[in-house]
Order: structure tokens, then sequence, then C-alpha cells
């Protein structure tokens, strides 16, 4: 009798953590915060885990009151009575419970540059995340703004040759870079948007010799790496492919000229135009900036 009554509390609490871990996710849908945590193309399998994480715990509650032992056990032929001492098992329940008991009680929050200091900048295509100590003269502003001949530049940089370098398997990727760059070269302007993030930052970066001088709009937040000048900082992304676990940070290392201050992790929008910096024989995006505009925070501040 003692073996099934502490078998009930033991369903009972199981049930009590599942139907915890329900309204957590339920309230992380409703609210939209879920967003901070996994990439929008993952949510839909939150839903069926939400569903499942209902039916468990509604089951785990009506077995622990039960009085039919066929209903609690199920004959198996294995035990399934916890083992340890109680403070083993108060433990082992603490590491379910505080996951539920935090995410219900604490604000939700963005990455910030506190993350970025440990992991670092992708700067476009990603070849290199290590950024050397930048220095002014090492700045090549040598063309006429705001704009660059591309026929010029395409006699002394071949762009195909540039993507075939990089040795994607996809070979699907290099015509399609191709097509993009075509279609920025034809825009006075090219904004940086959310949905093609990625790709207008790598196809800058794979063909930096055909932007330079072009006008660029980008919305990210302030990241100022220790051993920038003073008026130099990263308009930095968070992207994440799955979740907030393998989010990596894209940006674009900028110049405000001293006209404007910002302060780290604020957001802002930088329009300006493109230049180059070459530091440790790799060629960098540098992006002068002639205007920036402090804007809220995007309604998902991650891209994917």
């Amino acid at each position: 009798m003692q073996e099934e009554r502490d078998y009930s509390s033991h369903a009972l609490f199981r049930g009590i953590i599942l139907l915890g871990f329900f309204l957590l996710l339920f309230r992380l849908l409703v609210s939209g915060d879920i967003t901070y945590y996994i990439a929008p193309k993952m949510i839909p399998f939150s839903y069926f885990a939400l569903v499942i994480l209902l039916v468990l715990g509604l089951m785990q509650l009506w077995r622990s009151g039960s009085k039919n032992l066929e209903e609690l056990y199920c004959n198996c032929g294995f035990s399934h009575t916890q083992t340890g001492t109680p403070l083993q098992t108060f433990f082992i329940y603490t590491l379910f419970v505080l996951p539920v008991l935090t995410g219900l009680w604490f604000p939700m929050t963005v990455l910030d540059s506190s993350i970025v200091a440990k992991r670092g900048v992708i700067y476009g295509t990603g070849l290199n995340t290590t950024l050397p100590a930048v220095r002014n003269d090492e700045t090549d502003t040598s063309y006429d703004l705001p704009g660059t001949d591309p026929d010029i530049v395409e006699e002394s940089i071949d762009g195909t040759k540039i993507v075939e370098d990089m040795n994607y398997e996809n070979d699907e990727y290099p015509t399609r870079m191709e097509s993009l760059r075509d279609e920025l070269l034809e825009n006075d302007k090219i904004i940086v948007s959310e949905a093609r993030y990625l790709d207008i930052t790598d196809n800058i970066y794979a063909y930096l010799d055909w932007f330079l001088g072009k006008e660029i709009e980008i919305v990210g937040f302030v990241y100022k790496q220790p051993d920038l000048e003073e008026d130099q900082f990263v308009v930095a992304r968070f992207g994440i492919t799955c979740c907030v676990a393998d989010a990596s940070v894209f940006g674009i290392l900028s110049t405000s000229g001293e006209m404007f201050e910002v302060e780290e992790d604020e957001w802002v929008r930088a329009t300006g135009y493109l230049s180059k910096i070459t530091l440790e024989d790799w060629d960098y995006p540098y992006l002068q900036i002639t205007d920036i505009e402090k804007v809220e925070e995007p309604e998902n501040p991650y891209i994917n």
C-alpha cells in the first residue's frame, strides 16, 4: 500500500511538471515571446509539443488519483518504483521545476553585446570571424562617392571566381549570388531587409569591390568592439537557425566619423556609403555612415 501511495505521489508530481511546461510554452506562443528562443520556422513544432505536454500531463494526473493498480502500473515486467533517498528525489524534480518557474516569472530578454563579446562577429560570408585592430589609415576611400562603375570593377575582380573559390557544395548558390548581385547593383540604394539580411550581407562581402560607393541602409544593434576607434562600431544582428543555442552574430564594421553618438546595444538604422578596409590580408566591408537614426527594437530581433 505504501508503494502504491508513493507511486501515486510521483505520478502527481510528474503531471504537475508536465502541465507547467505546457503553461510555459502556451504563454510563449500566445505572447509571441517564443521568437526569443527559436527560429520562426520551428514554431509549428511547438504547437505539436504543446498538445503532447497537455495530454501527458493530464494522463499523469488521472493515473495519480486512480484506485486501480492496473492503471498505476504498466505491467511491463519492470518495477517503476522511485529509487534513491528523498534528497536525491527532490534534487531530480527541482531540475525540471526550475526551468518552468524561471520561464514564467522572469521577463524575456534579447541577446545583446555581452554575448557578442564571447562569440565574436561573423563578417560577410563568415570566412573570418576575428577582426584585427582597426586603423583609419587602412581604409580604402579612393573612389568617387556615391557610385562606382561596375564595368571598371569587373576588370579588377572576377566576381564569379570569388564565389567558386568558396567551395560551396550547392551548385545553384553561385548563380543565385550573381543574380542577387545584379539586382542590388541596379538599385540606387541597397536596403538590407530582415527577410534577406544574410543573403545581402553575404553578397556584399563576396562582391565587395562591385559595391564600393553604393549607398546602404541597415538596421541592427550597436556593438563596440574593444579595440575599435571611438567613432567605429559594428551594426550587428543575431541569426538563429534553430534556437538561441546556435545563435551567431552577423554585422558590418561602420564608422560614424564622430558625427553621431551611439551607445552599445542601441538599435539604429544606419545609412551610408560602402568602402572597404584591409586588415591582415582580408578585405572587410566598411560602412561610412552619413545618417543614423535610433529605432525601437524590432518585433523579431533575430534573423534566420
